[in-house]
C-alpha cells in the first residue's frame, strides 16, 4: 500500500509494519508456478513471505523505501531462527517483554544497514515490528476511537456471526448507526485522510462487513481491533504448518532498495514470470507510470501474470500498452469483490501478449 506522492516518501521512516494488501488476491492473479520469478513490492514483507508458499524459483522484493527493506531483512532473520511461539511473540502477535533479547540473537543475520537501523528503533523492536509502522500507528488511534463510538460490546458482536447472512443482519441491525456513518463522512474526507497520512478504509466497509467471512478476515480485525484475533486469522506465512516450508525457501528472496521502474529497466527481456505491483504507481506521474508498464512489458516473459492495485489516484496501463498487457476484466471484478483487504478501489489482474495460462 501507498499513500503519499513520490516527491513527499519519507525515505528513512517505516511506513508499514504489516503488509496490507491480501495476499489471496495476489494468488489467485498470479497463479504462480513453481520455479517461476516474481516481482513483488516489498512493503510491510508478509506478503512477498507468503507467495514462497506458491513455490517460486526467486522473489525480488523491492521498494523505493530502505526501512521497508530492513524490515524484511528482520523478519527473514526472525523466521529463520524462531521457532513458532517465539516467531509470534517477537513480531508483536502476542505480548511478549523478551522482544530486545530476541533481537540480539538475529543480528548476525542483518546487513549492516538494516542493523544500525533496527539498533537505532529498539522501542520498536520492543513492542513488535508489525506494530511499528505509521500505518499502524494510525490503525490504533483509530480503532481506540471505533471503541469509544461503537462500544466493545457491539464491536464483539460482530465477530459472533457464524454466517453472512448472520452479518448482513447485524450491520443493518446493530453496526451502522447515527455515529458510524458520521465517522464514515469524517474519514471520507480527502483533507482529513492526508492530514493523518492515511486512506479511506471505510469507503468498503459494507463489502467487508456483509459480504466477507469476519473470522477469517485479519484485515478487518486489525481495523477494528488493532490485532490479530486468531492464530488462524494471520497472513499465511504465520500459520504454524507453514513455518517449516516459508524456513526453507528464504534463500529464494533478493531484497532490493530501488523504484520499481529502475530495477525493471536492468533486468533482460523475457525474464519475469509474475509482478505483484501493489499500488505504487500513485506514487508516480503518469509518464512515470507509462516507464514502469513499459519495462513490465519489455522484461516480462509472455503468459506473465500482473496484480496490480489503485488506492485512490487513478493509475493503470497506459493505452498504448493495453494490447501487450490485456486486462483479464472477468477475474479483476472477482478480485475485488472477494479482496479481504477492501480498502482498494481496484485489484487488476492482468496477463502480458493476452496469453492467459491459468
Amino acid at each position: 500500500m501507498s499513500v503519499k506522492s513520490q516527491d513527499q516518501v519519507e525515505l528513512c521512516d517505516l511506513l508499514f509494519g504489516m503488509s496490507w494488501e491480501d495476499p489471496a488476491s495476489d494468488r489467485r492473479a498470479l497463479t504462480i508456478q513453481p520455479g517461476e520469478t516474481l516481482i513483488t513490492v516489498t512493503s510491510g514483507a508478509c506478503n512477498t513471505l507468503t507467495l514462497l508458499l506458491e513455490d517460486p524459483g526467486k522473489i525480488y522484493a523491492v521498494d523505493i523505501n530502505p526501512s521497508q527493506s530492513y524490515l524484511l531483512e528482520l523478519k527473514r532473520a526472525a523466521v529463520l531462527h524462531l521457532d513458532y511461539d517465539e516467531l509470534r511473540a517477537f513480531l508483536g502477535l502476542v505480548p511478549s517483554d523478551q522482544r530486545l533479547q530476541v533481537f540480539e540473537r538475529l543480528r548476525g543475520d542483518l546487513s549492516e544497514a538494516a542493523l544500525r537501523y533496527w539498533t537505532s528503533k529498539a522501542e520498536a523492536v520492543r513492542r513488535g515490528v508489525i506494530n511499528a509502522g505509521r500505518y499502524e500507528s494510525f490503525i490504533r488511534l483509530f480503532s481506540r476511537f471505533l471503541g469509544v463510538m461503537q462500544g466493545k460490546k457491539r464491536i464483539d458482536g460482530l465477530f459472533r456471526c457464524a454466517t453472512l447472512e448472520q452479518q448482513q443482519d447485524y450491520f443493518a441491525r446493530e453496526w451502522n448507526t447515527v455515529r458510524w456513518r458520521l465517522l464514515f463522512k469524517l474519514l471520507a474526507n480527502k483533507r482529513v485522510l492526508e492530514k493523518r497520512g492515511s486512506e479511506s478504509f471505510l469507503r468498503r466497509d459494507r463489502r467487508a462487513m456483509c459480504e466477507i467471512p469476519v473470522e477469517s478476515n485479519y484485515f478487518l480485525t486489525q481495523y477494528l481491533l488493532a490485532r490479530y484475533r486468531s492464530e488462524k486469522a494471520v497472513p499465511a506465512y504465520l500459520l504454524r504448518e507453514n513455518l517449516p516450508v516459508v524456513r526453507e525457501r528464504l534463500d529464494r528472496i533478493e531484497i532490493v532498495t530501488s523504484p520499481a521502474q529502475e530495477f525493471l529497466g536492468q533486468q533482460p527481456d523475457d525474464s519475469i514470470d509474475c509482478f505483484s505491483l501493489s499500488n505504487i504507481c500513485e506514487l508516480m506521474s503518469p509518464d512515470e507510470t507509462a516507464r514502469l508498464f513499459a519495462e513490465v512489458a519489455r522484461s516480462a516473459r509472455p503468459g506473465a501474470r500482473i496484480c496490480f492495485r489503485n488506492l485512490i489516484v487513478p493509475r493503470g496501463v497506459p493505452e498504448s500498452l493495453q494490447s501487450e498487457i490485456e486486462l483479464q476484466e472477468e477475474l479483476s471484478r472477482d478480485l475485488i469483490a472477494r479482496d479481504r483487504s477492501f480498502v482498494y478501489s481496484r485489484v487488476q489482474a492482468f496477463v502480458v501478449n493476452g496469453k492467459n495460462i491459468a
